[in-house]
């Protein structure tokens, strides 16, 4: 039995999934990240803990083939994007992993949104200004921390620190160096705008790669730990936001991809880079033809999560069960989401989360739908974005952990007013990986061809009129919440 293995690299787990020929799952894996708080505003992890759950879990994934007889035609990539992490001379790392929730370097994003040349290197890099773009921390090191500045040799992402471990190349493929907001993303080259405005040159980073991109693994220590055959191919793959597109199946015009995880965000993939005049959407490259363009939240599933934990104190299904109960609006209550500042739609790491309209009458339940409303509002309104920007959204794919709970779909389908298909598995970073490591491997000729083999959906959830009125008029007043806020 032949197999494709795809491995994603996230921030809160490193998963490693297997599929046959047939399309079909064989062998998982996961294991769970441990991230860092040091001060506030500081997201960090270690890339030596992350480097060895990712050899532990495609490990885990081989054994598990070892007994089914199966071989691995290859291993491909999907990486959380916009890590940072400082490397010396020797390639030793001078910090943990600044993730793309460090929000450190506030100061440096703000002034940079207020720079001449701001307007000019968002129409290049098409990344807005915000802490979460690797260029504004590199600009940080710079202005606060001159001494490791200094010393500093290069600057990687988790994927390319894993890879050089793997191959010692330091490459970083189309997708992942597009996400930096250091790359010319028509030219595909590093922007020399970037760099000096960034302070850097381009012998401090790594070479850019289509994702495609293959080396074979050799060493045999490695091959070893890992349960593979000496010259396995490995393809650099892409980046999280990238292959959750390609792996969910939205190609297509007019298919628009949702995923809340931790986080959330709305893509759509076009033949050509998007340029917002407000500059509010990010573009990310797939390959040559295929761009990847949206809105990231920073305010997803984890905004639940700190309504479970540390305002309500009930698990989050009791949480979904109690918001259900209430009529949709939440009888006026309105909550804006911004717990941990803001990416898409407001770009704004300041912004701060707010209940508004909160009246005696309003019970947990209501705070619970309201909470859930204000989540899908924001994402919302960066689809209506994104429909202006580029094709106007004909259906949902749908991934994630939320997709686990049919009121939430539901509630999704909606306040966007739009059908919502649920794709099968929740996996499409790994999914998305495999698929190019097919392309590149000449198993599948087009993405496309791979989408309509491999890609499988399960329900779909179509609006219902009577609250998507509601939810329409619900839709301006949140608008002019955020506005206010």
């Amino acid at each position: 039995m032949k197999t494709w293995i795809g491995v994603d690299i996230g921030t809160t787990n490193v998963k490693a999934t297997a599929i046959d020929e047939a399309g079909e799952v064989v062998a998982q894996a996961s294991g769970a990240c441990v991230t860092y708080h040091p001060h506030n505003r500081y997201v960090e992890q270690d890339p030596d803990e992350i480097y060895r759950l990712f050899m532990d879990v495609v490990r885990h994934v081989t054994e598990q083939l070892s007994y089914k007889n199966a071989t691995v035609e290859a291993v491909s990539l999907c990486s959380a994007m916009h890590s940072v992490i400082p490397l010396d001379a020797r390639n030793r790392r001078l910090t943990r992993s600044l993730l793309w929730a460090d929000n450190r370097c506030e100061a440096q994003a703000d002034a940079l949104k207020t720079n001449s040349i701001c307007r000019k290197l968002y129409a290049q890099v098409g990344i807005p200004a915000h802490p979460y773009a690797p260029l504004t921390k590199l600009v940080w090191f710079r202005e606060k921390q001159p001494t490791v500045f200094n010393r500093i040799s290069r600057f990687v992402s988790q994927k390319e620190y894993i890879w050089h471990r793997l191959f010692g190349q330091f490459q970083i493929d189309y997708s992942m160096a597009s996400g930096t907001a250091l790359l010319d993303n028509r030219r595909l080259q590093w922007s020399p705008l970037a760099l000096d405005y960034a302070g850097i040159k381009t012998s401090h980073l790594s070479d850019v790669v289509p994702t495609y991109h293959q080396e074979k693994l050799i060493k045999p220590s490695l091959c070893k730990a890992l349960g593979l055959p000496s010259g396995t191919p490995f393809v650099v793959g892409a980046g999280d936001a990238c292959l959750a597109n390609l792996g969910s199946g939205a190609l297509e015009k007019g298919i628009t991809t949702l995923t809340i995880g931790t986080s959330g965000a709305v893509r759509q993939t076009s033949p050509n880079p998007a340029r917002d005049a407000q500059q509010r959407l990010f573009t990310y490259v797939l390959d040559k033809t295929h761009y990847v363009s949206g809105g990231p939240t920073n305010n997803g599933g984890n905004v639940l999560e700190w309504l479970s934990k540390h305002l309500l104190l009930k698990e989050s299904t009791e949480l979904l069960a109690m918001a259900e109960s209430v009529p949709a609006g939440a009888e006026d209550l309105i909550f804006v989401p911004y717990l941990l500042g803001e990416r898409a739609p407001v770009w704004n790491a300041h912004a701060r989360g707010s209940y508004q309209n909160l009246c005696w009458q309003h019970t947990q339940a209501h705070m619970a739908r309201a909470t859930l409303e204000g989540i899908l509002l924001n994402l919302n309104q960066i689809r209506q974005i994104i429909d202006n920007q580029l094709h106007k959204t004909q259906i949902l794919h749908a991934n994630g952990g939320f997709t686990r709970s049919t009121f939430w779909v539901q509630l999704v389908a909606d306040i966007f007013n739009t059908p919502v298909r649920v794709n099968e598995s929740n996996e499409s970073g790994c999914l998305g990986a495999i698929l190019l490591a097919m392309k590149s491997l000449g198993k599948i000729d087009t993405l496309e061809d791979g989408v309509h083999e491999y890609v499988r959906f399960a329900e779909t959830y179509r609006p219902n009129p009577s609250k998507t009125r509601i939810y329409r008029k619900l839709q301006k007043v949140f608008e002019k919440a955020i506005e206010q806020g």
